[in-house]
Formats: structure tokens, C-alpha cells, sequence
């Protein structure tokens, strides 16, 4: 049986390899929109162009879209395997990293070390999400501490005491710039209504996050063991618009297993891999109920 996991494993890596290593032009794009867009939005509100639900709503939308980029830059997947276009990886990961409010170089550090020990209690920095099950008040109390933790784990997690000193000015510069064109919108613009813009857009992108692409995907966080301790979450046919939104996150056990292939991969090598993954026992449930969805041939997943 082990045997027979390992060829079908062996597969499985076969087949992501396929979808690894190419540019990933389409997160570059998308990393470079949704900056633009952020900034177009600020501007209009500012200038009493737009209203302020609206601007809040669309905040709030950019600031969740611009994780992906982040996450995506993180992992190296934008230059792929092309070592020349690095700088371009980087400055993708570093112009959305502060809509997200979340430093580039600490959570590289906190987001690798997630990877390696992921549902592991006393290792995983992510693990403190399994006490959200608790209510609401604990979503908000640990998914703000959550965020602290990114901005924080460069320092705690040791990578400062090993980073030189253009290192350690580029986290400071990085978490100084993030909460520095903040004050500064406030100052040039003050009044309660830009404070609601800037924190309640920024809360709203950021909660959606925490919840729908760390939280839920890993839980009930008591499977560290690959092809386990990740769920794909499937919706129904009528939510398609929803997964669009959510720029496919919701399988995020492809990503936990093969960490190089682009988000926009997952479906196509979820679909061809799916009973790989059914035979080692990766949770494949229903997004709402988390019963399991039996296998089924027809069923569309793009």
C-alpha cells in the first residue's frame, strides 16, 4: 500500500512539474493592476469622486486581491526559474505588500517556516488561527495577532540576527512606508471619513483573507502530514463567481503540495491529480458543510 502511494506520489509531482518554472507574466499584471487600481480608488475618494461605502468596498476587494501577488512573489512564482527576472519577483512583492500591510521580507521568513511545519501546534506561526473556531471574538482578537506575527516573525523567527544591514534597512523601510502613507493620507485629508477608508477597507480585505485563505483551508489544523493538512473546499455551481473573486484559493491543498505552481494552475492540476490526492486522503469537502464530495467525472472545477 505504502509502495503504491509512493509510484502514485511520484505521479502526482510529474504532473505539477508541467505547470511550474515559466514566468508567471499573469501575476505580474495582476500585481501591477491592483496597485493601480488601489490608487485610483484613493485618489477619487479624495477627491470626492467616489463615495465612501464604495471606496471602502473596493479597499477592502484590493486589499484581499493583493495577497495573491504577495504569496505569489514569496514563493518565487512569478520569475519561475527564470534567475534574471528575480527583480521582477521582488518589486511585485514589495509594491502590494503594503496594502496588505503585511512586510515582504518577514513574511517570506513566517511563511516558509508555516510550509514546513504546517498544523504543527508548537511550530506552525499559523496555528494560533485554530482558536477562531472559537466565535467571533476570537476570529478578531487572533486574526489581528495573525497579522502581527507577519510583520513581526522577520525579527522574532531569527532572520534579523542573520540579515545584513541592507536587509535589515529594507523590513525597517517596509513596515515604516506601510503604516508612514497611512498617516500621511490621514494628515493631508483628516477626518473620520478617511479614518473608516483606511482601516475599514484595510480590515475588511484583510479579515476576508485571514479567514478564507489561511483559516478555513487548514482547518481543523490536526493533520501535519502532507496531502492531509490542507483541504480543498468545493463550492457549488451557482458560487462560480464567488471562486473567480477568491482567485481560486479555495483549493489550496495543490498549493501546500506543490508550493511552485501559480494559483491560476490549481484547478487544471487539481483536476488531473484529484484521484491521487483522494487516494493519499487530501480533504476534498463542500465549502459550507466540509462533508467530504465524493469523486465525480462531470463534476466542473474550473
Amino acid at each position: 500500500m505504502e509502495q503504491d502511494l509512493a509510484d502514485l506520489n511520484k505521479q502526482a509531482v510529474a504532473a505539477a512539474r508541467d505547470y511550474m518554472g515559466a514566468v508567471a507574466w499573469p501575476t505580474a499584471v495582476f500585481a501591477l493592476l491592483t496597485v493601480a487600481l488601489y490608487v485610483v480608488n484613493a485618489g477619487l475618494y479624495a477627491a470626492g469622486w467616489m463615495p465612501l461605502l464604495p471606496a471602502v468596498l473596493i479597499c477592502g476587494a484590493l486589499t484581499f486581491f493583493s495577497y495573491t501577488p504577495l504569496h505569489e512573489a514569496v514563493h518565487d512564482n512569478i520569475n519561475g526559474r527564470n534567475e534574471k527576472l528575480k527583480w521582477l519577483n521582488d518589486l511585485c512583492g514589495y509594491i502590494v505588500a503594503p496594502l496588505i500591510w503585511v512586510s515582504y521580507s518577514s513574511h517570506r521568513t513566517e511563511h516558509f517556516t508555516h510550509h514546513r511545519f504546517t498544523n504543527q501546534g508548537d511550530k506552525d506561526p499559523d496555528f494560533m488561527l485554530s482558536s477562531v473556531r472559537n466565535g467571533l471574538h476570537a476570529f478578531v482578537v487572533y486574526s489581528v495577532k495573525f497579522l502581527w506575527v507577519q510583520n513581526t516573525f522577520y525579527v522574532k523567527g531569527g532572520a534579523w540576527a542573520k540579515a545584513s544591514m541592507r536587509e535589515r534597512a529594507t523590513y525597517v523601510a517596509e513596515i515604516v512606508f506601510a503604516i508612514g502613507w497611512r498617516v500621511a493620507f490621514f494628515a493631508w485629508l483628516p477626518s473620520w471619513e478617511t479614518g473608516v477608508f483606511l482601516l475599514a477597507g484595510f480590515f475588511l480585505g484583510a479579515l476576508f483573507t485571514v479567514y478564507w485563505f489561511a483559516y478555513r483551508p487548514h482547518y481543523p489544523y490536526d493533520n501535519p502530514a502532507r496531502y492531509r493538512n490542507t483541504s480543498s473546499l468545493v463550492m457549488p455551481w451557482w458560487m462560480k463567481p464567488v471562486e473567480w473573486f477568491w482567485l481560486g484559493q479555495n483549493i489550496h491543498s495543490i498549493h501546500h503540495l506543490f508550493p511552485r505552481v501559480p494559483f491560476y494552475r490549481y484547478h487544471v492540476l487539481h483536476r488531473r491529480i484529484e484521484p491521487i490526492m483522494r487516494a493519499h486522503g487530501t480533504p476534498i469537502v463542500g465549502i459550507f458543510s466540509r462533508k467530504p464530495i465524493p469523486a465525480a467525472p462531470s463534476r466542473d472545477m474550473t
